[in-house]
């Protein structure tokens, strides 16, 4: 289990696998260059509150979540 912190500073516990994805989400990350498992984990993170889903001209885009700060 790993952990890290969200914008609102709550850490979240994620597991290594969705650690190792979320650390390979740097930019805006386009889901066709996803493996389907990780573009499954990537919607879980999602609901977890550490990425967050942009859907641009019909194509869905992950991102880090940022701060104010």
């Amino acid at each position: 289990m790993r952990t890290v912190e969200t914008p609102g500073g709550i850490p979240i516990f994620l597991s290594k696998q969705e650690h190792s994805v979320y650390e390979s989400i740097k930019d805006k990350t386009y889901k066709g260059e996803l493996s389907e498992q990780d573009a499954y984990v990537c919607q879980q993170l999602v609901n977890k509150g550490a990425l967050s889903r942009i859907i641009e001209n019909g194509k869905t885009y992950y991102t880090r979540r940022k701060g104010s700060l």
